[in-house]
């Protein structure tokens, strides 16, 4: 008869019925295959094919008619021992499938990324660069941003400088970055520019060359920082306003020299007399009447002027504008 519970064997890939076959033969040593179906009370077919199993294992060996089980403490520790080698190969194979997952997520979230086109990158080399800026500032609208780390040092950066007079002159709003070594090797490149009407400020050092043109494009060398011969003409609108944020965070930290910059006396102007007007007590109507501004203008400038000083009060605004000499 087979019996109905599990094997204590089965890790080893024995099942109840082998089992029951091998205790038989570990208590009869030399029983013929007759006498152990006869004890077993199992077809003699059965029998024959669960010896036959245990014989592969191992486990029993057959002599004739006789079957004899050697001491299960190296036959069954034997096969233990190869059943561990036999998990832990597997136990590795399956780290190797875990560190696999991320690269096949990544298959998977590709496939449900919606795709859209490529971003168009031209890639020129050489070339004729001052006629390529001039038609990209022919083509846009907005402020001309220019990061311009050494261009005074080449025939084109001079050529280049002549074409941003004329589009200054035009009406274009032209702001520039230097490094702080250009007014030791080229003072009257950056004071040209500036007394032209472009707004110049300067860093202790420009990272890289960049020219921003609106919103619409703008040109990069090809690798950040080098001057490798090929530039980057870049029109992704996302692209061009990254740049764009890049170029504002280093304006805002770069230093206005004075005499150079062509909105600064205005701008101090315009401050000294929003200043006076405050100091006296003046209601933004007033103000805003006094300076032929709006009363939203107004309004504007006075906030700004609170966050530029890092005060909270007009009152307090008065004391440390004085203390800084403004007014």
């Amino acid at each position: 008869m087979v019996p109905s519970t599990p094997s204590t064997l089965a890790a080893l890939g024995i099942d109840a019925a082998e089992e029951q076959l091998y205790r038989a033969a570990l208590r009869n040593p030399g029983s013929t295959r007759t006498t152990l179906t006869e004890k077993l009370g199992r077809p003699a077919a059965q029998v024959d094919r669960s010896l036959a199993k245990l014989h592969s294992l191992g486990l029993v060996t057959l002599d004739d008619q006789a079957v004899h089980a050697p001491s299960p403490d190296h036959a069954v520790e034997r096969l233990i021992a190869a059943e561990s080698r036999r998990l832990k190969s597997v136990a590795d194979q399956l780290e190797s499938v875990r560190a696999a997952l991320p690269s096949l997520m990544a298959e998977h979230w590709a496939a449900q990324t919606p795709r859209g086109e490529p971003v168009t990158i031209e890639s020129i080399e050489g070339g004729d660069v001052p006629g390529l800026i001039r038609g990209l500032t022919a083509t846009c609208e907005g402020d001309l941003l220019w990061m311009r780390p050494d261009q005074w040092r080449f025939s084109a950066g001079l050529q280049m400088d002549e074409w941003v007079k004329q589009l200054v002159a035009s009406g274009r709003r032209s702001r520039a970055l230097y490094p702080a070594r250009v007014f030791e090797e080229a003072p009257d490149v950056v004071r040209s520019r500036a007394e032209a009407g472009e707004h110049v400020r300067v860093l202790a050092e420009v990272p890289s060359r960049v020219a921003i043109f609106g919103t619409s494009g703008m040109l990069v060398p090809e690798v950040w920082g080098q001057n490798t011969g090929r530039r980057l003409v870049v029109r992704q609108p996302a692209i061009v306003a990254a740049f764009t944020l890049l170029f504002e965070s280093l304006w805002e930290r770069a230093m206005a020299i004075p005499g150079l910059d062509a909105g600064d006396a205005e701008r101090a102007s315009d401050r000294r007399l929003l200043l006076q007007q405050l100091a006296s007590g003046a209601k933004d109507e007033q103000i805003a009447r006094a300076l032929g501004l709006s009363l939203r203008t107004v309004r504007r400038r006075v906030a700004e002027i609170l966050d530029e000083l890092g005060v909270n009060s007009r009152f307090q605004a008065g004391v440390e504008a004085v203390r800084r000499g403004w007014v």
